[in-house]
């Protein structure tokens, strides 16, 4: 169950965030300057954005995209949401509070928004960052890629083990997400080593 799996992922973003001091917290990632206190300042909305999701009313508007790797894929088009928001979403992490305010996101916070989940339909449409309609279901597998990609990029520069805390139900899922974002025909061949079609990145 998706639930179980964001679960997972946000204990393990609150355990590294107990364990971080001094200057991990300025160490450089392989994200061009980004530091460990940018990536995980960035994800620590996460939890308070699903909150916020949740207590939103149910928008009337017809779902946008059917499932999450459509939605990926519309966001990451040339010129997109993603080329669009990028230099923002640094900005605004850069902007966040200390770090004893960015762990509670997840030692606190985190706890409670998984509780609610366990209660929700999840089939109910939520509103996707103002420019999107998809099922909470879809928008949490975001989420959970969000989670293992970002947990991966501190724990790189932290010399710490991958996957690490996103072994098993986060990873996979992970994994499930991108493969379904990347073209179908294209990951194929390259898969089976029937050519080197362009199949990745489907992120950037």
């Amino acid at each position: 169950m998706i639930v179980d799996a964001l679960d997972q992922a946000w204990r393990g973003w609150a355990a590294l965030g107990r364990v971080l001091a001094g200057e991990q917290w300025q160490r450089p990632t392989r994200l061009p300057d980004w530091t460990v206190r940018d990536v995980y300042a960035h994800h620590c909305d996460f939890p308070a954005g699903t909150a916020a999701g949740l207590e939103a009313p149910e928008p009337t508007a017809p779902m946008s995209h059917a499932t999450a790797a459509e939605l990926l894929a519309f966001m990451q088009r040339p010129g997109g949401i993603a080329d669009q928001t990028r230099e923002e979403v640094r900005t605004t992490a850069i902007q966040r509070a200390g770090a004893g305010e960015l762990v509670e996101q997840f030692t606190d916070l985190a706890p409670k928004v998984i509780a609610a989940l366990r209660e929700t339909d999840l089939d109910r449409k939520v509103d996707y960052m103002g420019f999107a309609v998809v099922s909470a279901e879809e928008a949490l597998r975001i989420f959970l890629m969000e989670a293992v990609v970002h947990y991966f990029d501190i724990a790189t520069a932290l010399d710490l083990p991958v996957p690490g805390p996103m072994a098993g139900a986060p990873l996979r899922e992970t994994v499930r997400l991108l493969t379904e974002t990347a073209d179908p025909v294209a990951l194929v061949d390259a898969a089976t080593g029937r050519g080197t079609p362009p199949v990745f990145p489907v992120l950037r």
